[in-house]
């Protein structure tokens, strides 16, 4: 079946809706809500989980039947950044910082 134009945009509407809802909703309905002193500073936590569990997603290198291992380039990359980050306090530069250091590493192919 052939999908015309509008249809395919219609999809992609869609998509990101299905994509969109779910993160900011819970922002909405947040506003509307007050929260005890524990839960605010149990929720003040929550990007440091998140970032921490994509950080090491990236480090590692997990196949099926084989021992995890570490993803080098990755490593490397990473590594500097957290000082520039833990220097800098700057989301912006360590952002910038760690972008360049992986076109670096990839353009020049060392690992």
């Amino acid at each position: 079946m052939a999908m015309n134009s509008f249809n395919l945009l219609m999809l992609i509407i869609a998509c990101g809706l299905v994509t969109w809802i779910p993160r900011i909703a819970p922002f909405i309905f947040s506003k509307k809500m007050t929260f005890s002193k524990f839960w605010k500073q149990f929720m003040t936590y929550i990007p440091m989980c998140i970032l921490t569990a994509l950080l090491i997603q990236n480090l590692l290198i997990i196949e099926k039947g084989k021992l995890t291992t570490i993803n080098i380039e990755n490593l490397v990359v990473t590594l500097p950044t957290l000082v520039i980050a833990f220097l800098t306090k700057s989301l912006m530069w360590t952002v910038v910082f760690g972008i360049v250091a992986m076109t670096l590493v990839r353009y020049l192919g060392i690992f």
